[in-house]
């Protein structure tokens, strides 16, 4: 079920203005950290981007009550909310947290598609990738592609596929690796620490946090050793994806060419087999609430990417759509 009509005009121009926005905000001089300098040869100057240690503070208690209501549908989920969360947030430079007013419609029959559908394509970011019980967005991808120019995505030499990884870098998250958009959206990252399912867990259960755009639902960190065994053992699911060795492949002109160091999400590959969840981060097997078993994702911390998964198993909801690829908010 798609948003209401008159809200996509609005939308479609905020993209333009928030990316330039971002983008401004993420090259300054700040953020990086020449790893090499021009000289008479003609060289070019790998420019390496800073990686961060970790998110920012949480300082602000918001006077905003808080709304979130799901009801089934037929054969739909439906959620309205006002992406307030309960617990403190940042101080964001670009505007004030405020109230929304969102509704998404999330099929209750989600089915495998057989292949991957990335959050992101070669013109931006497509999708967001749920909505956390306290009704506030997971929205993982950042609109920061190379080479970051005061241009921002209208830069003739845009390039996609090395777009700066969101959990790393220094585009203003807070303690929950949430921000706000200049709309006053408040949205996550990464996996929100101070959220009470994810604060609160201690490893001992499976933790139910979320749903996906696809209809499939989503845990936080913790879920059985063997996957399709509830008596079995509750142990902390591990990503399957690591850093890359060695140097970015660009020519620092269409592509960064310094060592990769986690700035960009390219820089992190993944490794069948290297962790406990797949391509997706996520697995098939049993749940509290599906005893039958499931497809379901899994939510890792913030310092483990990709944190929030970057792919879908099934078909997301219209509800979930960023700009059809053109880009969207940070």
């Amino acid at each position: 079920m798609m948003k209401p009509a008159n809200k996509s005009l609005p939308v479609i121009i905020l993209f333009l203005s928030i990316f330039l926005f971002h983008g401004l905000q993420s090259c300054g001089t700040d953020d990086t950290d020449d790893s090499s300098d021009d000289d008479d040869s003609g060289t070019v100057d790998c420019e390496q981007y800073e990686v961060i240690d970790g998110p920012g503070t949480c300082n602000t208690t918001l006077d905003i009550a808080p709304e979130f209501l799901i009801l089934i549908e037929g054969e739909n989920r439906v959620i309205t909310a006002n992406n307030i969360p309960e617990h403190m947030v940042g101080t964001f430079p670009n505007a004030d947290v405020s109230a929304q007013d969102e509704r998404y419609t999330i099929t209750t029959s989600p089915e495998e598609t057989g292949n991957l559908i990335s959050l992101q394509s070669d013109t931006g970011p497509v999708y967001r990738f749920g909505i956390l019980l306290n009704g506030v967005e997971l929205d993982p991808i950042a609109a920061e592609p190379w080479p970051h120019s005061d241009l921002g995505i209208m830069d003739p030499d845009v390039n996609w596929n090395w777009n700066l990884e969101a959990l790393n870098v220094r585009i203003g998250l807070d303690c929950n690796y949430g921000h706000v958009q200049p709309t006053g959206q408040y949205h996550y990252h990464g996996a929100a620490t101070l959220y009470d399912l994810i604060a609160n867990a201690d490893g001992s259960e499976m933790v139910h946090i979320g749903w996906a755009a696809d209809g499939f639902p989503i845990y936080y960190k913790y879920a059985y050793s063997t996957a399709d065994d509830s008596s079995s053992e509750v142990v902390a699911m591990s990503s399957s994806y690591e850093l890359k060795e060695g140097d970015r492949p660009g020519d620092g002109v269409t592509a960064p060419c310094s060592e990769y160091n986690g700035a960009y999400a390219a820089d992190f590959e993944y490794i069948e087999g290297q962790g406990t969840l797949d391509e997706a981060n996520g697995r098939t097997g049993v749940t509290p609430e599906f005893p039958e078993g499931t497809y379901y994702y899994i939510l890792t911390d913030g310092d483990e990417f990709p944190s929030i998964p970057r792919y879908f198993v099934g078909t997301p909801s219209d509800d979930f759509t960023l700009g059809g690829g053109n880009g969207g908010p940070n």
